[in-house]
Order: structure tokens, then C-alpha cells, then sequence
């Protein structure tokens, strides 16, 4: 479950509090139960001094943290999404190893294709619309994984 809201002044961060009791009630309520330790605070700001408040669910103080992880994409206060790109780009390498020791008997390149696609391209793409690179260097690092599998499809046919 998420919670957002706009904090520009002292007044916004009680109303946040506010909502954050009334839903944790309605969870009571409704027999659904809150992790509080899973609960984090992350605020998204370009300010050099940004407002902090101290939100609390059931008088339990929720941590403040520079990341949450949501459906297996990595959210950073600063929305550059450069952390999960580097774990995603990591995973990915490691998918690719496992490919290559696996298929090293294969000799169909359309069995490489739809397993590169299948555990490799759906590892890249998996949400990209949302965390897609603005910089040159990540872009060129996701670029050298499909650059690296290419270059073994062709290995493969010579």
C-alpha cells in the first residue's frame, strides 16, 4: 500500500498523519494488517533543506529511508533510478553467464533467440517505461548486454 502527498508546509504533514491513522484503522477494521517494520518513509524533494516530519502508524515511528523497492523496481529520493539499473544490469549479467554455460551444445540460433528473450530482454524491459535511462552511460551499459549476447550468437555460427 502507498501513501503520497504534497508537503509544503507544517500544516500538509499533520494532514498526512492524519491519513496515515485513518488508514491504518480502516487495515484494523478490515482484519488487514500492517508490517510497520516493513513501512518506510520516503520523501521526494529538490529542496536544499527539505520539511521532516516524524509520521507515526499505531504510535510506532516509521523509519526514514533513500530508497524503497516497489514490485522489484528500485525508488530513490532523487528519481534517477541509477541503483536499480546497476542491480538490474548486474542480475542480468549473471542470467546471461547462466545462458551461455547452458546453451554451449546448442546449435539453433532461433533456441538462443527466444531464450535470450525470454530471460535476458524481459529482465531489461521489465518496466523500463518507468525507470528508463536518461544518461549516456547507463544507456551505453545496457547496450553492451545485448552488444555481449550478439557477439555469442555469432561465435555460435561460426
Amino acid at each position: 500500500m502507498k501513501l503520497f502527498g504534497s508537503i509544503r508546509s507544517d500544516l500538509d504533514s499533520v494532514l498526512l498523519q492524519r491519513d496515515l491513522d485513518c488508514l491504518f484503522k480502516w487495515c484494523i477494521d478490515n482484519r488487514l494488517y500492517l508490517n510497520i517494520e516493513k513501512c518506510s518513509v520516503l520523501s521526494y524533494t529538490r529542496k536544499a533543506q527539505p520539511l521532516t516530519h516524524v509520521y507515526k502508524i499505531n504510535n510506532l515511528v516509521l523509519s526514514r529511508s533513500n530508497t524503497v523497492t516497489d514490485l522489484g523496481i528500485i525508488f530513490d529520493s532523487k528519481l534517477d533510478f541509477s541503483q536499480h539499473i546497476d542491480t538490474m544490469v548486474s542480475k542480468t549479467y549473471r542470467r546471461l553467464g547462466f545462458l551461455k554455460r547452458r546453451t554451449r551444445e546448442f546449435s539453433s540460433e532461433l533456441t538462443l533467440m527466444v531464450l535470450y528473450c525470454a530471460h535476458i530482454r524481459s529482465n531489461l524491459e521489465y518496466c523500463s517505461i518507468i525507470w528508463n535511462p536518461n544518461y549516456r552511460n547507463k544507456i551505453e551499459i545496457i547496450k553492451q548486454i545485448q552488444n555481449n549476447f550478439l557477439r555469442y550468437l555469432l561465435y555460435k555460427r561460426n
